[in-house]
């Protein structure tokens, strides 16, 4: 899927959904906030980095998200300047890379910080140009982050080393135990069939050894242009005769022909998994994820 990395929001703009909203205006679980006397601070570009940053850092930095709200599209946000504000103030930034948040990249540049304060999620080893953007799904890449981040925090705070160390151990151990989950759930669901309106749920995918059908209209409808009719036709038919087994969409975007394609599998009666880019309000990136692969058990049949 070499065409991933272009996400940038063409002829369409994708509609975001109102009625989630609300929820994204609570706190994150544990998130230090500019109440904290902390004189080391973070800046986040999204809420699914910052959560897993805020269990690191503890009380030890205050940690500021710039989305949260699933109204907010990272493909073509536009910061503010308070946003430049708090990137120029900060010890330390996070952003998913990749790509999807290159807003973030103009203002670190403009604010001359060092790159060794410059903490993205796509620096990890294995990221290629072009490859899915959706990498706080992947585990690989979030223990990676998690391991690089943590090392950033003990460069800029060695007083507080150990306490970084401590808190990543525990979140490292929490993620482990979800790779071993999607790992023991691979042995049961491995080579179906699957699709999704979007390339969000592919890294969750290949982890569980699904197959991932309908590439050509995830990758249109992710750079916001109309699905080609013959990859629209392709798609409803495999939905039709239960070639797929599952249909995975982002249910932070509006789209005429995703609602279409939804409706079409709910009438053959083949499964739907709803998904957010956004950290649901309340959760962390442990506890979401861990519920993202219970229900795609319970949608194919494995749940125990």
């Amino acid at each position: 899927m070499g065409a991933q990395g272009r996400h940038c929001v063409g002829g369409r703009v994708r509609a975001r959904v109102a009625g989630l909203a609300l929820a994204a205006l609570c706190m994150l679980p544990g998130l230090a906030q500019a109440e904290q006397a902390s004189p080391f601070s973070v800046v986040v570009a999204e809420n699914t980095w910052a959560d897993l940053v805020s269990q690191v850092v503890g009380p030890d930095m205050t940690v500021t998200v710039v989305l949260q709200s699933p109204l907010a599209d990272p493909h073509v946000y536009e910061p503010t300047p308070d946003d430049a504000r708090h990137v120029a103030d900060a010890t330390l930034i996070v952003g998913n890379g990749a790509g999807y948040d290159a807003w973030l990249d103009r203002l670190v540049g403009a604010a001359g910080l060092p790159a060794a304060h410059v903490v993205r999620a796509s620096d990890w080893p294995g990221w290629q140009d072009g490859a899915n953007p959706h990498l706080w799904f992947d585990v690989q890449v979030v223990s990676d982050f998690v391991r690089r981040f943590t090392a950033a925090c003990q460069q800029v705070d060695p007083a507080h080393a150990q306490a970084y160390a401590a808190r990543a151990a525990r979140l490292l151990a929490a993620i482990d135990a979800v790779a071993a989950d999607m790992q023991k759930l691979r042995g049961h669901i491995a080579g179906q069939h699957v699709a999704a309106t979007e390339p969000l749920f592919t890294p969750l995918a290949d982890r569980l050894g699904l197959v991932m059908e309908e590439e050509a209209f995830q990758i249109a409808i992710m750079n916001g242009v109309e699905p080609a009719p013959a990859a629209v036709a392709a798609f409803e038919s495999d939905l039709a005769t239960h070639r797929l087994r599952l249909l995975a969409y982002n249910q932070q975007v509006e789209e005429p022909s995703v609602e279409h394609l939804v409706a079409k599998a709910r009438a053959a009666g083949v499964p739907v998994l709803p998904l957010t880019e956004m950290l649901p309000a309340g959760e962390h990136w442990q506890a979401w994820v861990s519920g993202v692969v219970a229900q795609v058990a319970r949608l194919l049949g494995a749940a125990p």
